[in-house]
């Protein structure tokens, strides 16, 4: 099928928004009438703060409004060539539902969770989805790059799905700011092959963001369904694998790194806050331990901590993330020079070393005998 095809299919991008959405909305009560039936339920203990048990079965939902919209509306037909990071991106998504929902019923390792993501990023490789910034000689790099940065971003928002409609409503954020920047420099761009990935990185920003509000309605605060793994390994599998596809500056390499972090700003900031002050609160020993350890001392935890409601802890995440969205829509710019998006990124970082100060005074942990513990049972 030419992409031509999908500009005759008027107005596309109000369809794909509206299938993925619709179609989320409707799938969902049916995955929560059938959870409880297949045992696919997450029940209380430890550090989870929810008290009844909860159908875990969100991420299936959200991937059926994705790939119903995606192929509905796209239609598939001829030269697969042309849409081969279309393919690969929809794989790999199938690969990571099908792994979160064997870690959610029975958890598997982090190194063959690891091992998954590996052969998942090679997938993505192979339909040309792979950061490209080293020189050919050093490929092998640019393949190490790649899974550094998706399996942290789908790591990161697998962390970040600790409250409810915290992880779906960030992705629906970041989703949108995506799609915003990639219809921009669509509109703004001539032919060729970057024009078109931007044209493909609209579609599946706005598939993933119409599919996350379709799933929000039953996970925002009371929750009726979680995420699950499932959900959170799909939703940030989905944005970093479209982030490397976006090629978010044309000739500006330094450009294209920030934008995709403004963007995910939030799971970014979350996991590495989270475990700056693991280590320095001595809750941990070692990196690799306060990446893995799960607790309520993420910025949701902390922000209630400090006294504001779950609903006003997760609305502030979409703040925060709608601010960087804001930010990375700003450097896109192409009039924007290097010394104006410097500045920005320079001030956004100090004003996030200043919140990460004062959400280090939440009360999140109890001091025990050996130091800093996990604060009591959910």
């Amino acid at each position: 099928m030419s992409p031509d095809l999908i500009e005759r299919l008027p107005p596309t991008h109000a369809v794909l928004l509206l299938l993925a959405w619709v179609v989320s909305d409707i799938t969902i009560p049916i995955l929560i009438y059938l959870a409880p039936r297949l045992g696919a339920v997450d029940r209380p203990h430890s550090y989870k703060i929810h008290r009844e048990p909860m159908p875990f079965l969100g991420g299936v939902g959200i991937f059926i409004g994705f790939m119903f919209a995606v192929f509905s509306l796209l239609r598939f037909e001829t030269q697969v060539v042309s849409n081969a990071p279309l393919y690969g991106i929809v794989f790999g998504a199938g690969v990571v539902v099908v792994l979160g929902l064997i870690d959610d019923f029975k958890p598997i390792s982090a190194v063959l969770k690891l091992v998954i993501l590996l052969i998942s990023t090679w997938v993505l490789s192979r339909f040309n989805i792979v950061i490209d910034l080293f020189p050919e000689w050093l490929e092998p790099l640019n393949y190490l790059l790649t899974l550094f940065w998706i399996a942290g971003v789908t790591s990161a928002m697998n962390s970040l799905d600790n409250m409810d409609g915290a992880a779906g409503g960030v992705a629906a954020v970041a989703a949108l700011f995506s799609a915003l920047i990639a219809w921009r420099n669509y509109e703004a761009s001539g032919s060729g092959l970057w024009q078109t990935q931007q044209k493909w990185l609209c579609y599946l920003s706005i598939a993933t963001f119409g599919a996350c509000c379709g799933f929000l309605r039953y996970n925002f605060k009371p929750a009726r369904i979680f995420l699950g793994d499932n959900g959170s390994f799909l939703i940030g599998f989905i944005l970093s694998a479209m982030a490397v596809l976006g090629a978010w500056s044309f000739a500006d390499p330094l450009r294209s790194f920030i934008i995709p972090c403004a963007l995910f700003v939030v799971p970014l900031y979350d996991i590495t806050l989270s475990t700056v002050l693991r280590l320095r609160r001595g809750v941990v020993k070692g990196v690799v331990g306060a990446i893995v350890y799960c607790g309520r001392d993420h910025i949701s935890h902390r922000r209630v901590a400090l006294g504001y409601s779950q609903r006003e802890a997760v609305l502030m995440l979409y703040l925060f993330g709608s601010i960087g969205g804001a930010i990375a829509y700003f450097c896109s710019r192409p009039q924007v020079d290097r010394a104006m998006y410097l500045g920005v990124t320079v001030a956004a970082m100090a004003v996030l070393v200043a919140v990460g100060a004062v959400l280090d005074r939440a009360p999140v942990y109890v001091q025990g005998s050996e130091g800093s513990k996990e604060a009591g049972p959910a």
